[in-house]
């Protein structure tokens, strides 16, 4: 291969994921919790870990940063260390359990948010919002069971955005169970410049279920996906490196 069908590629490569950021700014900070300060329980006392941007109203309330390892190492709490049911549960808790647990499509960290003990929405304050426009709200989520429960229960996360509100279906979380990565979309219109988004994992009673979240989106919603002035110019050269690729090999063939 040519290097100049190697730049050809990587332009188109390039475009492509031009067009697909190009679908309008995120008005959320850290929706993809990564700024963090390692798996364990937030706002609590003593500390352990935050997310930044994030928050629960009261401290010590089970809302935690965690990530794919939730089954293996298991996350920290001011109780204890807490497991989730999952491939790599250790046989000192009773695992492994083939459930399917695993990174969210995101990957790296998420949020993670007891529905049965010790609940709190977990909420982050949004500004610059236009009451004369809608947004689309966006995320992926999943529920898990720890491993100090087995039972069947209702799972499901209540939404707020300002004075609307809304939540995800209800499923049944099976015992030992996992069920995601699920995709959100719904569209909201802000009574507000500024405003809550908030969280809340809904459960059965002591049944183990933690609600988890990742990669969340708030983006003003329009009729269409106009490119970006930068994102034109990458495809018009593009355009023109290919085309001139085809020239040459056309020419070398002759």
């Amino acid at each position: 291969m040519t290097r100049l069908a190697v730049w050809g590629g990587c332009l188109v490569l390039a475009l492509a994921a031009g067009v697909a950021h190009a679908g309008g700014v995120n008005l959320i900070t850290n929706g993809d919790f990564e700024d963090n300060g390692g798996m364990g329980q937030i706002d609590s006392t003593p500390f352990i870990s935050y997310l930044t941007q994030w928050s629960s109203a009261a401290s010590n309330k089970f809302n935690f940063a965690l990530n794919a390892g939730a089954d293996d190492t298991g996350f920290q709490s001011i109780y204890a260390n807490i497991f989730f049911w999952g491939p790599q549960t250790p046989p000192s808790k009773g695992g492994p359990v083939s459930n399917g647990f695993g990174p969210s499509p995101n990957g790296g960290m998420f949020l993670g948010m007891c529905s049965f003990y010790n609940t709190d929405a977990v909420s982050q304050s949004i500004s610059n919002l236009d009451t004369s426009k809608t947004y689309t709200l966006s995320f992926e989520y999943a529920f898990a069971q720890v491993t100090d429960h087995s039972v069947a229960s209702t799972q499901s996360i209540t939404v707020d955005f300002g004075s609307s509100s809304d939540s995800t279906a209800s499923v049944t979380l099976p015992g030992k169970g996992f069920l995601g990565w699920s995709a959100y979309s719904h569209d909201f219109t802000p009574a507000s410049a500024t405003q809550s988004l908030s969280f809340l994992a809904v459960g059965t009673t002591y049944a183990g279920g933690f609600a988890l979240i990742d990669n969340v989106r708030l983006v003003e919603k329009t009729a269409g996906t106009v490119p970006e002035p930068g994102t034109m110019a990458l495809a018009g050269l593009g355009a023109g490196l290919l085309v001139a690729m085809r020239t040459r090999q056309r020419n070398t063939t002759a």
